[in-house]
């Protein structure tokens, strides 16, 4: 009875954490394999502590929590954050004035760190060829949030979009990805990879014997394997994607 009971609190709070989003969509940005999240999901199953921390760090909030419901859902540190976003939020959306811009502390700028922008097309071989390529611009993300929740350094990190409907479902065309290129030994999850001299968005999973299954979200799209000891120089991982962005209109 006392299992049962943890399995159904264990179910909302993941329910909680992956709020309004597709559940298989929010499972594969986290980095969950299929088959362990629908344990998880349809059958009411407990992660492992190793895939909880990894479901805490995507999704700041504590394990003991995640796993017990134990304590509050986020540290304090997480907490304060959130309200200091908040309080931002409320700045502006109540703020007046006619400038195009809002005025910032100078301080400010030291809370993020800049991303360089690359365009797709023209870093087509990243990670080689395309090592000289001058950024378009570069975006800001909160030092905090990289350090303490992507476990990233800055330097590791760009910025790229997504191209053609393969992930679809999952990554749409035209989504911005922020991916990190210090992991670059193929795993489960979403990453970014070079075949031949083309840049894909793939959802990985190593198999035994040296080999990767490489798996579109778009059933549209075959499911193929590539032989990491016959595929030395055209197959190569570029890095895994740890965040997304969306324009809505």
């Amino acid at each position: 009875m006392e299992e049962l009971q943890q399995q159904s609190d264990f179910r909302q709070r993941l329910e909680r954490l992956i709020g309004s989003e597709k559940p298989y969509a929010w499972a594969a940005r986290n980095g969950l394999n299929k088959g362990s999240f629908t344990n998880m999901w349809y059958k009411g199953g407990v992660p492992r502590l190793g895939t909880a921390q990894k479901i805490a760090a995507n999704s700041g909030c504590r394990v003991e929590w995640l796993l017990y419901g134990d304590g509050p859902m986020q540290d304090s540190a997480a907490k304060a954050l959130e309200n200091a976003q908040s309080a931002v939020l409320h700045a502006v959306q109540t703020a007046a004035g006619d400038t195009e811009e809002h005025e910032v502390p100078n301080s400010v700028q030291e809370e993020f760190c800049f991303i360089p922008r690359y365009n797709l097309k023209a870093s087509a071989g990243f990670g080689t060829s395309a090592a000289g390529e001058e950024p378009m611009f570069y975006m800001a993300f909160r030092r905090y949030w990289v350090k303490n929740y992507l476990n990233a350094s800055p330097r590791d990190l760009v910025v790229i979009s997504v191209k053609g409907d393969s992930m679809s479902g999952v990554l749409e065309d035209r989504d911005t990805i922020l991916v990190n290129t210090a992991e670059r030994i193929p795993g489960e999850g979403l990453f970014v990879i070079r075949i031949g001299d083309d840049i894909f968005v793939k959802q990985l999973q190593r198999l035994p014997g040296g080999a990767v299954q490489v798996k579109s979200a778009n059933p549209l799209y075959e499911t193929f394997t590539v032989d990491l000891s016959r595929a030395t120089g055209e197959f190569e991982v570029i890095g895994r994607v740890v965040w997304y962005g969306r324009q809505i209109a």
